[in-house]
């Protein structure tokens, strides 16, 4: 996978960043730098394309999401962080997935469906996939989830349906509502940057 990475200064945080439909591995690198100034980032291509648009999984229309592809490309991308992880030497458990909108979904994928090292999220306008077939504890989860209440692609169902999946497998949930719609705005990356300097 083609990718960005960014050694940041010492004592950054470790941001793993996930663009959404679109995007491209340099599209959350400003977000990134205004979340932490100080911060290592390693920023991956989803290699689907969409007429033209770079994605982490094919879908066959709005919110119709194509699941073998979703499992094989999830599958994919955890590989590519072990490897990059193993050749930067950053341990799996200190990155911080940031994800927007596709991004965001792959990434809260991997954590409720695979058993992995990686333990918190940002996850800007994701939504539930509606797969459900793990179970373990998340106890050792922490995400930040924000929705808009004016969103046309993500529904307060199922928004709900992921946030609530999160918490009753005990991971530490934070939510942050807000008027706007599927654009990420100013008021979640203050919410996030106080989340990551207290929580990540």
């Amino acid at each position: 996978m083609k990718y960005y990475f960014d050694a940041g200064e010492a004592g950054g945080k470790n941001l793993l960043l996930l663009h959404g439909t679109g995007g491209d591995e340099y599209s959350l690198v400003d977000i990134a730098r205004f979340l932490d100034g100080s911060c290592r980032i390693l920023s991956f291509r989803g290699e689907v394309q969409e007429e033209g648009m770079n994605r982490f999984f094919k879908r066959n229309g709005l919110n119709q999401f194509d699941f073998d592809s979703l499992e094989e490309e999830a599958d994919r991308l955890y590989e590519e962080i072990k490897q990059m992880s193993e050749e930067k030497q950053v341990p799996l458990e200190d990155w911080i997935l940031v994800g927007y909108s596709n991004g965001a979904n792959i990434a809260a994928h991997l954590l409720l469906e695979r058993e992995t090292k990686l333990t918190k999220g940002i996850f800007f306008h994701p939504m539930s996939l509606e797969v459900h077939t793990k179970d373990f504890s998340l106890a050792d989860k922490k995400v930040w989830l924000s929705f808009g209440d004016g969103d046309p692609i993500v529904s307060p169902e199922s928004f709900n349906e992921l946030a609530e999946n999160f918490e009753k497998r005990g991971a530490d949930v934070t939510i942050e509502h807000t008027t706007t719609g599927h654009q990420i705005n100013m008021a979640e990356l203050g919410s996030a940057r106080n989340w990551l300097n207290t929580k990540g």
